[in-house]
């Protein structure tokens, strides 16, 4: 799936990979960065995450969609927190 020209990656069974989803709405190359950031100030999203394993090698968190909405809210903050300042 695209969202705004980003790939956003879903499971078979239909949760989002997280850094994909992080992209696509902060519109920020740096969403892996962002990700551990949220992870680091909110710990309680490792317990959300699952591992999976796309077609690379490596192994991402995805999260099903009520989840997702809980590590949404976070990102938004986030973005306004770290937006530059005129």
């Amino acid at each position: 799936m695209k969202l705004d020209g980003d790939r956003v990656r879903f499971t078979p069974d239909g949760k989002i990979a997280v850094v994909d989803a992080i992209k696509a709405l902060s519109a920020s190359e740096g969403a892996e960065r962002i990700w551990e950031s949220l992870k680091e100030d909110r710990p309680e999203f490792r317990a959300l995450c699952q591992g999976y394993k796309f077609k690379n090698d490596k192994t991402d968190s995805v999260v099903d969609g009520k989840d997702w909405e809980k590590i949404e809210d976070a990102l938004l903050d986030y973005i306004l927190d770290h937006r530059p300042t005129a």
